[in-house]
Formats: structure tokens, C-alpha cells, sequence
């Protein structure tokens, strides 16, 4: 099924093929599983393994080293082989620990735990979720307790959960709350009594709110005032600083107040940890594209090649033009089919010539389509001009922290300049913008 993405500004928009996917199931245990120790944005986790030394699945190999890392857990029960320098989903190359699979599950195939979590106190919470290694994956892929602490201490929490993509060529976080909705606001519900929120905001995509009824939405967050909102149709709808206007109205104060967003991946991490007490192994993948031999949405283990993904999935249909990561619209390219599945990544798209042909990318021809598609209306091509001169303004650093990171700009752009992923870069380069 052919689905058109309106642009908020502008008239443009693009076509997508949104397949009509279904869950498969467990994808295969992989041989070999190639486990970042930097899964987030911040600090890479300090290994507490060495080659050669056996581990559990589950197990803790890697420590987070401050507020801005996370703890890395082994997948899969096996043996240590080395600590090798690979491509990641985000574009970057990094450190990953080589697990050999060998030996018995501890957690696969065994009764499941239920916490019951409802009376839980905040601080355990709290402490399983850390313990666990959850991460929040609503826009850049953060440890999620530090968030949590900082929301509580600031007064009077407020929890938002988006229950719909923000690339909706992803269709991840759309999927998992339609398809498990009682667990995902479960799973919102655990995090926003970790930090007592006094109000919760259910952020979704249609015309109106058909979720469960006020009454039931009470009993699943313990009484907790729950507002539902809508978050537009057109793109970009529900990164942070929308869903911030969005509830801003019905807010007092907010400004002086941390937020806490999340959506249903986080969500359903989150209860993962909590209720049956796993780390975070796993992530549901969306593996899709007419490059692609037959759609699935696989239940995939951290650490396997994205190789053995697609090969599960029916393998190539055509020879590959583009692998993309995480949505065509805000996604990343990669070129490595060893490139291993992370805790940040929700999907893999697999273009053919037709609907990615070869091209180069050339000089702008100051046509004004990506001033005119932005959203936070700033200038893209005069932001890249100024970061590839290194001339870092108060203004161009004030464009760099304003930018969304959508992708609209490098969507619309006749030259196909990534104006996106540079400024991106830019952004994630300069510490400390203004």
C-alpha cells in the first residue's frame, strides 16, 4: 500500500510502500553476536569481561561509567572472543564485545517473572530499571533513569508517552501499540510511578482518542491525572518540542518543570526489566522494502548482524541500492551487513534501484526548498555552509540546538546534499551550544 507523507510546511510530500506487516516471532539465534559497549548517546560502558571468559545470558559485560551511560548485558549465553572495532546503526564505528554462542539459557524457554510492580517503591523501581540497562529511545537514545531522577527532583513529574512513529516510514512504535496496547501503557504506568508523576499525556496520531476509557486509564496509572492529545498528521508530529507546545496549554508552569518522553519501545523495555526482570537483550524489528525478499517484524536478540536479519527475512529480492536504519525520512544508510542490531535500533529498510537510483551528490543550485520545508524554519543550507567553513556563530550554533534532525531538508533537495546528517554532526561535534 502506497501512503503520501505531507510535509508541515510546504506543499511537498513523498510516497511510501507501508507494507502490511505482521509479527513473526523469535528470529534465529545468532552464531556469533557482536554487542556494542556504546549503545546511546554519552559514554561507552567499561567491560568487566576479558576475552576467553564465559558468560550467561543476561550477564552484565559492560558497567556504565557515569549518569550518561548505560550497563551492556550478553545477549546470549557463550565465550568471549575478542573486543573488535565494527560500523554501527547510528553511521559511527565502535567498540563491540564477540560473543561465541555455547552452553544452556538461563532465561529463553523458562518461566517468566511478574513483579508485581503496583506497590512497588519509587527507588526500587528506579533501580531495577538502571540495573537493567533501559534506555529511552523517544529521539536520541539516552539512559533513561538520569532522566527519570531529574524529572523527580525537579517537582511535580510529568510523563508523555507518543504512541506513534516519529518516522512513520519506521511503523515500529505504531505496531507494538496497536498490537500490545495493554502492556505499552503498563509499561508508561511503572515509569511514571518511578517518578510520581503527577500527570501523564497520551500523545496519539488520529482524529480522535479510541484507546481504553478514563476509567480504565485510571486503574493503569494508579489514579494519576491522564490527558490524551493529538499529535498531528503532518511530519514531523511528536518530537520533543511539539509534544512541549502540545501540552503546554493545559500545563502551568511548565517551563520551569523536566518532561519525561517517551514512546512504546521504552515503554515496553521498561516493563521488560521491571515486571519480568530481563535486561535489555532484545528489540522487535520492523524489516521491510521492495529490495526485500518478504516483510517481518522479528523479535531480534542485540548483537546480531543485520545480515542474518535479511537472509531470515527471504534475503535480497534484488540487488540492494541502500540499507536504511531506522526510517527513510530520519534514518541512517549503512553498508555492512555485520553491522549488529543495538538497543537503539527499531528498523531495516531495503531499497532497489527503482525506488533508489544511483546518484551523486552536487553542488547547491540555491533553489530555496529545504527554507521552505523546514519546520523550526531555519536556513539548512546556510547552516552546512557555515560548518563547512568552521565558522561557528552565535547564530549558526543557535540553528544547530533549534534543528529536529527530520530530514525534511535532504528529503526535498535536488542536489541530494544530507543536509541533516551534517548539521547532526555539527550538533553532536560542538559541545556545549548555545
Amino acid at each position: 500500500m502506497i501512503k503520501d507523507i505531507a510535509f508541515r510546511r510546504s506543499a511537498e510530500y513523498i510516497a511510501f510502500e507501508a507494507n502490511t506487516l505482521a509479527l513473526s516471532g523469535n528470529a534465529f539465534l545468532p552464531s556469533t553476536a557482536f554487542v556494542p559497549l556504546l549503545q546511546h548517546s554519552g559514554m561507552g560502558a567499561r567491560p568487566v569481561v576479558n576475552p576467553g571468559e564465559r558468560v550467561r545470558e543476561g550477564q552484565l559485560i559492560a558497567r556504565g561509567t557515569g549518569p550518561d551511560s548505560c550497563h551492556i548485558h550478553s545477549p546470549i549465553p557463550g565465550i568471549v572472543q575478542d573486543f573488535r572495532t565494527m560500523p554501527l546503526p547510528d553511521g559511527t564505528m565502535g567498540t563491540t564485545a564477540v560473543i561465541q554462542l555455547s552452553g544452556s539459557f538461563e532465561i529463553l524457554g523458562r518461566k517468566q517473572e511478574n513483579f508485581p510492580w503496583n506497590h512497588a517503591p519509587e527507588s526500587e523501581i528506579l533501580r531495577v530499571l538502571e540495573e537493567k540497562g533501559v534506555i529511552n529511545t523517544f529521539e536520541r537514545p539516552t539512559p533513561l533513569v538520569p532522566q527519570l531522577r531529574e524529572a523527580r527532583s525537579a517537582g511535580k513529574p510529568i510523563l508523555a508517552i507518543r504512541l506513534f512513529d516519529s518516522d512513520p516510514t519506521c511503523q515500529l512504535d505504531s505496531f507494538l501499540y496497536q498490537n500490545d496496547s495493554t502492556v505499552i501503557l503498563e509499561g508508561a504506568a511503572l515509569i511514571a510511578r518511578s517518578i510520581d508523576a503527577e500527570t501523564v499525556y497520551l500523545v496519539h496520531s488520529g482524529k480522535k482518542w479510541d484507546g481504553p476509557e478514563p476509567n480504565r486509564l485510571a486503574d493503569i496509572f494508579q489514579a494519576r491525572r491522564v490527558v490524551t492529545v493529538r499529535g498531528g498528521s503532518r511530519y514531523p508530529s511528536g518530537n520533543t518540542n511539539q509534544i512541549f507546545r502540545l501540552i503546554a496549554s493545559t500545563e502551568p508552569d511548565l517551563g520551569k518543570k523536566k518532561p519525561v518522553f517517551i514512546e512504546p519501545v521504552t515503554a515496553l523495555s521498561a516493563y521488560d526489566a521491571v515486571v519480568h526482570n530481563h535486561p535489555v537483550m532484545n528489540r522487535f524489528i520492523v524489516v521491510s522494502g521492495p529490495g526485500l525478499g518478504t516483510p517481518a517484524i522479528l523479535k531480534v536478540r542485540i548483537g546480531t548482524p543485520i545480515g542474518d536479519i535479511i537472509e531470515e527475512s527471504g534475503g535480497f529480492r534484488t540487488k540492494p541500492a541502500r540499507i536504511v536504519i531506522n526510517g527513510l525520512l530520519a534514518g541512517t544508510a549503512v553498508y555492512d551487513l555485520d553491522t549488529p542490531i543495538t538497543k537503539y535500533t527499531k528498523s531495516l529498510h531495503i531499497m532497489d534501484k527503482d525506488t533508489c537510483p544511483d546518484y551523486s551528490v552536487r553542488a547547491c543550485i540555491h533553489c530555496g526548498r529545504c527554507l521552505q520545508v523546514c519546520p523550526v524554519r531555519i536556513d539548512p543550507m546556510r547552516v552546512v555552509t557555515g560548518v563547512r567553513v568552521e565558522r561557528f556563530t552565535s547564530q549558526l550554533k543557535a540553528s544547530l540546538k533549534k534543528c529536529q534532525g527530520c530530514g525534511c531538508c535532504a528529503m526535498v533537495c535536488p542536489s541530494r546534499i544530507p543536509l541533516h546528517h551534517i548539521i547532526r554532526e555539527a550538533a553532536e561535534r560542538i559541545q556545549g551550544v548555545d
